[in-house]
């Protein structure tokens, strides 16, 4: 591992900090993520079998400030795996300038370390078929706030494709009622968060609760937003939908056609 360290100052608009930039080589040779078994989403978060950057700074403005950035960076060649580096490498670093030009520019005052973070990881690697979960988290004065997203590229062609879950399946077939009745039937029957906690009034699943997902080599995950089916202790809220379940909805000229 190598590092790169370049200080910065910042105090009331000029920073006082360390700005270090990791280099995270994985000293095992990869052959795609497709071999990894991922039993859960937090489990794909903490890997460290993967090769990543991770930026980070500490300062002070009106209070303490950590903010970081990480990205995978993904074994292979060939135009998908070089848009999918490229892609979540502007994503990750603009969102941490963005984190510390906001820091740098709030009157907010606060005693504790205020912590904010964006991490990619990878979900799932075929020649032509990447998936990365990310998570974003936010801390200040002891409260705290978790989002997850799913990034999911497709090569068709000469063409590189941003998928939208509706991209996955035949439409019209009624795959959104199907899976919103699995998620629904696994929390259910698991007593997971609210469904246990709250009995009474188990949340009602909407067609926009599947929208964030990634693809695993075992079948599609759906993450839901925090506080939307548990609480914070729960998450990340997680379903694991097997793509056998899913083998009458899936395009059979679409990205999982080798699925069925």
């Amino acid at each position: 591992m190598s590092s790169t360290t370049m200080k910065l100052r910042f105090f009331h608009g000029e920073a006082i900090g360390v700005l270090k930039l990791f280099w995270v080589i994985c000293l095992i040779p990869l052959t795609g993520f497709a071999e990894q078994k991922w039993a859960s989403f937090e489990e794909m978060m903490n890997s460290s079998s993967y090769e990543k950057v991770t930026k980070e700074i500490s300062f002070e403005t009106r209070g303490p400030v950590q903010v970081s950035c990480s990205y995978p960076i993904l074994f292979g060649k060939g135009e998908l795996v070089e848009y999918v580096n490229q892609d979540l490498k502007v994503k990750a670093e603009n969102q941490f300038d963005k984190f510390v030009e906001d820091e740098k520019l709030s009157d907010e005052e606060w005693e504790d370390e205020c912590s904010l973070s964006y991490a990619l990881f990878p979900a799932y690697q075929v020649s032509n078929l990447i998936s990365i979960g990310g998570c974003w988290s936010y801390i200040r004065n002891s409260h705290s706030s978790t989002s997850y997203e799913g990034k999911n590229y497709w090569q068709r062609g000469d063409s590189i494709i941003k998928l939208f879950l509706d991209d996955l399946f035949i439409k019209g077939s009624g795959y959104r009622s199907f899976m919103l009745q699995y998620c629904e039937n696994y929390f259910k029957s698991s007593g997971y968060g609210y469904y246990s906690s709250l009995p009474e009034f188990p949340p009602q699943l909407e067609s926009h609760d599947l929208d964030i997902f990634v693809l695993t080599d075992k079948g599609l995950m759906i993450i839901f937003r925090a506080y939307r089916v548990g609480g914070s202790a729960d998450g990340p809220d997680t379903v694991l939908i097997p793509y056998a379940e899913l083998k009458e909805f899936i395009d059979p000229l679409g990205p999982l056609k080798e699925k069925l």
